[in-house]
């Protein structure tokens, strides 16, 4: 019963965004239209979404190199630590390609 609930409750919100939009005739991603016809705009919006994108992607690339670096030190043993230098050498030969 509750399961129910929660699941047209759902759907009654999602009913009353899509009318709202509808009605308001505005865009649900916010940010993505201009309000004003000037070009300018756009390219400001845009600008900022590619300067949020760089830094998740410099985040991301952190992140993974963290965990790259800390790979060879749980090795057991000599042949271990070789396997994972020529896995990381993989990764990173291939990280430009992608």
């Amino acid at each position: 019963m509750l399961n129910k609930l929660i699941i047209y409750s759902f759907i009654l919100f999602l009913f009353i965004i899509i009318i709202t939009h509808f009605y308001t005739n505005e865009s649900i991603l916010e940010g993505l239209d201009s309000p004003s016809p000037s070009s300018s705009d756009i390219g400001v919006t845009v600008g900022t979404y590619s300067a949020k994108l760089d830094a998740l992607g410099k985040t991301v690339d952190s992140m993974q190199s963290s965990i790259l670096g800390l790979l060879p030190i749980v090795t057991k043993n000599t042949s271990d630590n070789k396997n994972n230098q020529q896995a990381i050498q993989a990764i990173i030969a291939n990280k430009d390609k992608t």
